[in-house]
């Protein structure tokens, strides 16, 4: 677990992040951990958020009601409370981690390393300007603005390759996975472009939603851009 969170908070040197990501993707166990440490700092970062949000309006009415001697003992309770759900997501996730394919834990792996933030865009017309309002937006976490706005650049100019993918990483990030695949997939069927990430981000849509068919399909596109040395070739080597 040190040497995860590690990797995650950029702490490895260069010869060890090489050599970690090497054993990931020959080392089932490790991925699992990798996948199980994702998830549960996600899923305890989104229960802490709404659980702070709920004690805070619960405790201001008892705090109104009962006084400051009732807040003391809300407060003990709550503590309580969460410590029984920080338990039982600990079970869960580590049962179903236990029973996913080491693949899906890579792709999770992958976007959480790599897709946080985007990166930024010179301004200098409006294309740009909105381009770089929803990048704005998707790095400081309001992903359903960031959404709205690359969709609607996409409205405007189908054949806008940047907001395509942004429209595809902002889903992939909500979980709207297929709504990502269609991003990613029109994204990678353009031939006008000199980089085109679409075939491998795809890839990474399908195995996050991990079903059946959607790993055969993600395998077979993982296949074409290691073949063919498209963008993200490395990274499947």
């Amino acid at each position: 677990m040190e040497q995860i969170e590690a990797y995650f908070n950029h702490t490895l040197s260069e010869a060890e992040r090489i050599q970690f990501e090497q054993e990931l993707k020959s080392n089932p166990a490790l991925a699992e951990e990798v996948a199980f440490w994702v998830q549960a700092r996600a899923a305890a970062q989104a229960e802490a958020r709404a659980r702070r949000k709920e004690e805070l309006t619960q405790l201001g009415q008892q705090l109104q009601q009962k006084g400051r001697r009732s807040l003391y003992y809300a407060l003990s309770a709550a503590a309580s409370v969460v410590l029984c759900l920080g338990i039982g997501w600990y079970v869960w996730l580590r049962k179903s981690v236990g029973e996913s394919n080491y693949t899906q834990a890579w792709a999770q792996m992958y976007v959480e390393t790599n897709f946080s933030t985007l990166e930024g865009l010179k301004l200098g017309n409006a294309e740009a300007d909105s381009l770089q309002l929803g990048i704005l937006s998707y790095n400081e976490g309001n992903l359903q603005k960031a959404k709205v706005i690359f969709e609607a650049l996409l409205q405007r100019d189908s054949t806008n390759a940047e907001a395509e993918k942004n429209a595809g990483l902002v889903s992939l990030r909500l979980k709207e996975y297929d709504q990502a695949i269609e991003h990613f997939h029109r994204l990678g069927t353009r031939t006008d472009l000199v980089s085109n990430p679409g075939k491998f981000y795809e890839a990474l849509a399908l195995l996050m939603k991990n079903e059946p068919l959607t790993q055969k399909s993600a395998q077979n596109l993982l296949n074409e851009v290691k073949r063919d040395k498209l963008e993200g070739w490395k990274e499947v080597e």
